[in-house]
């Protein structure tokens, strides 16, 4: 029987930070999965002045930035359980329990086993739900970009804009740095930030049997902007970040060589991710960031099982949609308190997962989205048990394109935007971040985007089993990919693509 692919090839079109230094202060212009960020520095000229070298060997105390051997082992930051208050339990004719883990888990008050394991009828509970600032920041984050995006599909990176604002954290000072710690959730000690971000880091690189690509590489103007040695060290033993010196005046060429770096880093996906148009003579430096994800699902789909389907846009308006079927055991949860239920699909031989909340009424995803302002996703995933699910869910695929800038001012990141910034270990001067952008693009089918869908025969019997659970995703829901430390990809399906009922 042929294998079937995952139904989410993901590319993250990732981060594309352009950091640029001018006299005023610039004005925004602006699996598969892929993401780009892009970050705007300009030079503040009130700073000219107070300026002072930050060579390596000259360098004041004060602006250096502290590392230690990458063979230290960092420490587990800001993780402990929740408060005690948990949520309801889910309401379930065999158990009542309120599964809840780190990431993946299931959580509940069922007997315990002699082995000291959790275990219901329908599959072993998971060890309590731990904070993960990375989860919190995640559910913080999403609340304005859902919120704004309200009737629009959306997908976003988190985990991207989280590790850049980390790495701006670990090269800024005083009230922007304080800023920065609050809104990422982050260590006071900036060192210890970043050490947790490279234990992450290894940890995404030894998943198995995903691909899971991370880059990063900052491209500076070599005739305007000399960079901090310091940082050089820091980005690179941390956040794996390459350095080159590039000719901006020489946009075109300049273009073309970032691009080609963009392409090579996303499987050639993504080819032209800045223009010509994007860069002059002033511009003082881009730092680039990209995600590449793909994996098969463990649980396969037939194509064979794809039909045309009803998806309900609203409770007046529905569309017909390629709809994907499978019936398997899968982890399920009912969530009484949030009006929702929940599902996951587990990737082939790795930690890595896809999780959908589905509202149970139609016109429930707002209200749903603004109750995980107080509700992480690994609370939810903690709740989960292995049940027998009918599970129907649309084919879709998303680009979408956006301005980070407004979302991390509601969450208090403000003084980086302004004359006042205080990033100013990356150059040799201070500059200000005027404008954040991240473009993402995800594809979910079920032989993932870059192979054929999968033709075969399934045999089920004619009636499945009396507790057999169904999952149907026909009206809008929210998504997620995660590992069990962060959030790589979130977003809301509200209207997948139509098609011919005859296809």
């Amino acid at each position: 029987m042929p294998n079937k692919y995952s139904s989410a090839a993901l590319l993250l079109l990732g981060s594309c930070l352009s950091l640029c230094l001018f006299l005023t202060p610039a004005t925004g212009n602006g699996q598969r999965i892929i993401d780009y960020g892009n970050i705007v520095f300009s030079r503040r000229s009130s700073f000219d002045n107070q300026i002072q070298s930050r060579s390596r060997v000259a360098a004041p105390a004060q602006n250096r930035i502290s590392t230690v051997s990458a063979a230290a082992s960092p420490p587990n930051i800001q993780q402990q359980q929740y408060p005690a208050q948990p949520l309801a339990p889910v309401e379930a004719p065999d158990a009542s329990r309120t599964p809840s883990v780190t990431v993946l888990g299931i959580d509940g008050s069922a007997d315990q086993s002699a082995a000291g394991q959790s275990r219901g009828p329908s599959g072993p509970i998971r060890p309590p739900a731990q904070f993960n600032y990375r989860e919190r920041f995640s559910s913080t984050l999403f609340q304005p970009i859902s919120r704004n995006n309200a009737n629009r599909n959306v997908v976003y990176s988190p985990s991207s804009v989280h590790a850049m604002l980390a790495m701006l954290y670990g090269v800024s000072a005083g009230e922007t740095a304080t800023e920065l710690r609050s809104a990422g959730q982050f260590d006071q000690n900036q060192l210890t930030t970043a050490m947790d971000f490279q234990r992450v880091r290894k940890l995404e690189r030894e998943l198995q049997n995903a691909q899971l690509i991370v880059a990063n590489k900052l491209f500076y103007n070599h005739e305007l902007a000399m960079v901090n040695p310091d940082y050089a060290h820091y980005a690179h033993l941390y956040f794996n970040s390459e350095i080159e010196g590039v000719n901006m005046k020489r946009s075109a060429n300049t273009a073309s060589r970032i691009n080609a770096w963009a392409a090579d880093a996303t499987r050639n996906i993504i080819r032209d991710l800045v223009s010509p148009n994007d860069i002059d003579d002033e511009t003082q430096a881009l730092l680039v960031n990209a995600i590449y994800f793909k994996a098969r699902w463990a649980n396969e789909f037939s194509a064979m099982d794809t039909t045309p389907d009803k998806f309900r846009v609203n409770s007046n308006k529905a569309v017909t949609v390629a709809m994907m079927y499978n019936d398997d055991v899968y982890a399920y949860a009912e969530l009484p308190d949030l009006d929702a239920v929940a599902l996951e699909l587990p990737y082939a031989g790795t930690e890595v997962s896809m999780l959908f909340v589905l509202p149970n009424q139609v016109d429930g995803l707002p209200q749903l989205e603004r109750q995980l302002e107080r509700t992480d996703l690994n609370q939810i995933a903690a709740r989960l048990r292995r049940e027998m699910v009918a599970v129907r869910l649309p084919k879709f695929r998303i680009e979408f394109e956006q301005d980070m800038t407004l979302p991390l001012q509601e969450l208090g990141v403000r003084r980086m935007f302004t004359a006042n910034s205080q990033v100013n270990t990356i150059l040799m001067r201070p500059v200000k971040v005027s404008k954040i952008l991240q473009k993402a693009f995800i594809d979910v089918n079920e032989a993932g985007s870059e192979a054929a869908a999968a033709t075969f025969a399934k045999f089920v019997p004619l009636l499945l089993p009396m507790k057999s659970r169904e999952f149907i995703a026909d009206h809008p829901f929210l998504f997620a990919i995660r590992t069990p430390e962060s959030v790589l990809f979130i977003g809301h399906v509200v209207q997948p693509p139509q098609i011919n009922a005859r296809q």
